[in-house]
């Protein structure tokens, strides 16, 4: 290629920057609601003993409880996910957490009733998804 076709690649990604730049400033300003418009609907807080099952992925991976608390388990991920205690080896035991499959949006919510440490994975993927709930009295 010569140096005219480098030039025009050059010039071509420049103004595509400069495009994709431009979009992400105005990305960041604020909407302004219409004069007489309700009020934006403000999102519910997080539950404080929640984890999040996302695409391959448990939020947050280490979650601290107190005794007798129920853990809520959301599948908020794309695909089917699952939850089952594990030895801190990693091999599944599912004495405190029955596996069952969440489609996404689904839920488990199991209770922790003796302190400890309780590790856990994801049964359909459980080199990608682990996480640890310290249970404390």
């Amino acid at each position: 290629m010569g140096p005219r076709g480098l030039l025009t690649i050059a010039l071509g990604m420049a103004a595509t920057l400069v495009a994709v730049a431009g979009c992400a400033d105005s990305a960041k300003e604020p909407s302004q609601p219409a004069p007489g418009a309700p009020a934006p609907a403000v999102a519910a807080p997080t539950a404080t003993n929640q984890v999040v099952m996302g695409d391959y992925v448990f939020r947050p991976a280490n979650l601290t409880v107190k005794a007798g608390e129920p853990v809520t388990f959301v599948n908020d991920g794309k695909v089917e996910h699952t939850v089952a205690d594990t030895t801190p080896a990693g091999e599944i035991r599912s004495r405190l957490i029955k596996p069952r499959p969440l489609a996404t949006g689904q839920t488990q919510q199991v209770t922790f009733r003796v302190p400890g440490q309780v590790t856990y994975t994801c049964t359909f993927h459980p080199t990608l998804m682990s996480g640890r709930i310290t249970v404390v009295k």
